[in-house]
């Protein structure tokens, strides 16, 4: 599960999620660089991303109201409206994702079919992948991401 990251952190966690959204990461194929992880509530967690030159954002909750709540929370932390969602290369059906088949109560999101076709499964949690427009040569520097650290 991907939320283990946060007790032990490895990388084949973001790998096995990474080529769900069909990155081809075998063997570092493809290198990313981890830029940044945040728990954001006790059951929501970011990843930032450098993968094959561009910045990428992974995010992970257990409990989704909607598509438009995923997109109210990229655009929250990013601060910008500049990234689109990436497609996993297989979907799966709201009801056969292992956070619905977990939880004891699950209310269905009226935009469950459209909220799947970007989302992949993670034991509890309902993981998304946005592509950001920031300039992956500032990736690295603090001062040049989201709520990164300013000099000014």
């Amino acid at each position: 599960m991907i939320r283990d990251f946060k007790y032990n952190p490895k990388t084949t966690q973001i790998v096995e999620i990474l080529q769900r959204f069909g990155f081809d990461v075998v063997n570092e194929k493809i290198p990313f660089a981890l830029l940044r992880f945040e728990v954001l509530t006790p059951v929501s967690f970011m990843w930032r991303l450098l993968v094959d030159g561009a910045v990428y954002y992974l995010y992970a909750e257990d409990y989704v109201p909607g598509l438009d709540h995923i997109k109210s929370v990229f655009e929250s932390y990013t601060e910008s409206d500049k990234w689109e969602l990436v497609s996993p290369s297989k979907t799966i059906l709201f009801e056969s994702a292992s956070p619905v088949k977990r939880a004891s109560v699950y209310q269905k999101p009226k935009d469950a079919v459209n909220m799947m076709k970007y989302a992949v499964d993670s034991g509890y949690d309902f993981v998304f992948l946005i592509k950001s427009q920031e300039d992956a040569d500032d990736s690295q520097f603090s001062d040049h991401a989201p709520r990164g650290f300013s000099s000014n």
